[in-house]
């Protein structure tokens, strides 16, 4: 099962390129179409197009990579527990948020420094905010660091639970986590009281209770495995119906809520649909044998660099879309292509990199930039 976890977070990170290059394609698909067609910008009358379609499919089935990431550290976190009768130690939980943060402060500064080059100059107390809610690169791509920062504070407690009261553990987080999902809902149609705009506006995306049972599954499975094997293998073939099922609904649910309410966070990965399609395609993917033997090693060894493309992938995508852009506009108009160009160079550059810097004088400061 752990080489499966391992596959499930090179696919993950693979994953997040796609969608965010897919979002890429979608910006220049509507607001720069002035610069491959003779029309005003923005132009959303491609709204609906097979090519459009190919990028909500693509932004849409992508959707599990921050599950897979929360479920894939939950198992690792059980592991590293397994062997304590005390559970968790400290000790490892400082170790981890080391090794993330230290990274995360490098390029945070140096997307900080870019954007200063750029002309963009923000108050000490704006700084601080975008570090600490991921938003160094001016998306908010970078939640997830805070986000799993979260979990990793929480896990000493999170596995105590899963080793004594592992059921109840799920279905705690499983309330609590499709509680939100029902705020969101009620977000869409305007339909909340002054408390739950209350709650929905202290829980951003970054906030850990949005994401709660992905990272105690991880726990959970990890600490019964050989219960959840038996599981997994006895309903392997309905998880598959069911994954198939639901990507058709995290496609489509979407376009439903945007267009009964105009509200474009109707992309949100807050809807039940996305929760369920991710619980499912998770559980699949550790139900089934894994791929062939040259797919599964390109996956593990996008896992090995899953921290490192995760921190370079964001302004790589956005470097190569600008330029393409600028330089040769008319390969947006042929949105497939550019969507492979982006998804192709968004991976492989941040890729290329690490290997640079592992076989570079500076190889010593590798574990420091990509942790």
């Amino acid at each position: 099962m752990n080489r499966r976890v391992f596959f499930l977070n090179g696919l993950a990170i693979l994953c997040v390129v796609c969608g965010h290059a897919a979002s890429w394609a979608e910006i220049a698909m509507f607001w720069w179409a002035d610069t491959y067609r003779n029309v005003p910008a923005p132009n959303f009358d491609q709204m609906g197009s097979p090519s459009h379609w190919i990028l909500v499919v693509v932004m849409q089935l992508t959707i599990f990579s921050v599950p897979a990431f929360l479920f894939a550290s939950g198992c690792f976190v059980a592991y590293a527990g397994r062997g304590s009768s005390s559970g968790l130690s400290w000790k490892v939980v400082r170790v981890r948020l080391t090794n993330l943060l230290i990274p995360y402060v490098i390029w945070s500064v140096v997307l900080f420094f870019v954007d200063f080059l750029d002309g963009n100059v923000y108050s000490p107390v704006e700084y601080l905010t975008r570090f600490a809610t991921g938003k160094a690169d001016g998306y908010g791509v970078y939640f997830y660091v805070p986000l799993i920062c979260q979990f990793y504070l929480l896990s000493p407690l999170i596995v105590r639970l899963a080793r004594t009261r592992g059921r109840l553990l799920l279905v705690g987080t499983a309330i609590i986590q499709l509680s939100l999902v029902v705020i969101s809902y009620l977000g869409f149609y305007d339909l909340l009281s002054p408390l739950l705009q209350l709650v929905r506006q202290f829980t951003p995306a970054w906030v850990c209770l949005h994401w709660v049972f992905y990272f105690a599954l991880g726990v959970y499975c990890s600490f019964q495995m050989a219960a959840v094997k038996r599981w997994l293998e006895r309903y392997k073939w309905i998880l598959l119906a069911y994954v198939v099922i639901l990507a058709v609904l995290v496609v489509f649910e979407p376009q439903a809520i945007i267009r009964s309410t105009g509200n474009e966070r109707g992309h949100s990965p807050f809807l039940l649909s996305a929760n369920l399609y991710s619980v499912a395609l998770v559980l699949c993917l550790m139900a089934f044998d894994l791929p062939g033997q040259a797919l599964n090693k390109l996956f593990r060894q996008a896992a090995g660099k899953t921290y490192g493309i995760y921190l370079l992938h964001s302004k790589i995508l956005e470097f190569v879309a600008r330029s393409i852009r600028y330089f040769t506009p008319q390969i947006i108009a042929i949105s497939p292509l550019f969507l492979c160009i982006l998804i192709l160079l968004g991976a492989s550059i941040p890729w290329l990199f690490m290997d640079a810097v592992a076989r570079s004088p500076a190889k010593k400061l590798h574990r420091y930039l990509f942790g």
